[in-house]
Formats: structure tokens, sequence, C-alpha cells
């Protein structure tokens, strides 16, 4: 019987995915952070900042916040990722938007100053279809929103995030892409008009 020798089996590494939306004064620009298990880059990935014109504004309409969102900043960015994140996180601000980002679930995600003090470390409550809180067990308790119904889809992120955050701080790469969009911004790039 062959013996299996783990020190020249790959591992498989598990990833994390981040997506933020940044809109400074009229410019809009989106980033796809990736990182390991631990919180090491794997990837990242931005868009340059995007300027609607008054016409943009006229001919899309109520649907031009949606749009710039979804189509112009998300899907690019996924469509240029590599990594394999199991699931990427947004900050809960961006909840009206989610969607997928390279097949992937979405889920926005907020620390809850307060957890509901019958909330056991590691406890799930649902909150609503698309709507949980869970107590990670090291570390803060997260209000989520998911981007599926899915309810086996949905056990299996929150499970995910249990096991991560284990060796990582989950919410704590927003505020990197947060502050590397800001950076971007800041550095006197010229708008781009999208069309």
């Amino acid at each position: 019987m062959p013996v299996l020798d783990r020190s020249t089996t790959p591992v498989p590494k598990k990833q994390i995915g981040y997506f933020c939306h940044l809109e400074v004064e009229t410019r809009h620009m989106g980033a796809v952070l990736v990182t390991d298990q631990i919180g090491v880059p794997v990837e990242f990935k931005y868009t340059e900042p995007v300027t609607a014109t008054r016409l943009h504004r006229i001919l899309y309409g109520a649907s031009l916040e949606r749009y710039l969102h979804e189509t112009v900043i998300r899907e690019r960015l996924g469509r240029d990722l590599r990594s394999e994140a199991e699931v990427f996180l947004t900050p809960y601000e961006e909840k009206d938007f989610l969607g997928s980002i390279s097949g992937r679930p979405m889920v926005a995600v907020q620390q809850v100053p307060a957890a509901p003090t019958d909330m056991a470390e590691g406890s799930v409550l649902q909150v609503r279809d698309r709507e949980a809180m869970v107590r990670l067990e090291e570390g803060p308790a997260l209000r989520l929103s998911f981007s599926t119904p899915d309810d086996a889809v949905q056990r299996r992120v929150i499970t995910w995030l249990q096991e991560i955050s284990r060796t990582m701080d989950v919410l704590e790469p927003l505020d990197r892409i947060v502050r590397a969009l800001k950076m971007l911004c800041g550095e006197g790039k010229k708008p781009t008009v999208t069309g």
C-alpha cells in the first residue's frame, strides 16, 4: 500500500476575497483584494477612476449607480481576476449591489457593536431570508447580508468565515482596500469616462 507523503503533497490554501467601491467627489473606483488564510495579499486589482458625464446621468437615469457598481467596476474586476477566493466580502453599505464575482458569492458585512446577550460564541442567528448575525469564535459578532437566498451556500460561507477567523481578522483587509483606493485616487489620475 503506497504511503502518502504530506511533505510533497501541496496543501490547498484557502483564499478570501474583498470588494470595495469608493466614490470620491464624482469619481467612482473599485478594487478587489484576495488574501490567503492569514491575510497575506495574493492578488489586487483596481479600476481607474470613472466619472459619469452629464449625458450619462441623463441617459442612465436611476440605473446609473447600479450600472457603475455592477457592470463598469465589479464585472470588469471579476473578468481580470486569476485567484479563486471562496467568497467575497464587501462593506455592508454595498448590500443593495450584491451579486457574484468570478462566480463566487458576495457577502456584505459589518461588525456588530453589541451582539445579543443570548448569542453564544460561534452561534448564528438568521435575521431574514438573506441576512444573518454570526458571533465568530475568534473575534467580533458580524451582521451578514448574502447575495444568494440559498441556505446551503449561506451555511457554507458562515462555516468558512468561522474557520478563517481563527487565523486572521476577517474585516481588516476591507480597510486596506479603502486606504489603497484613496491613495490611488489622490495620485492625480485623470478620470476616465465610460461609454
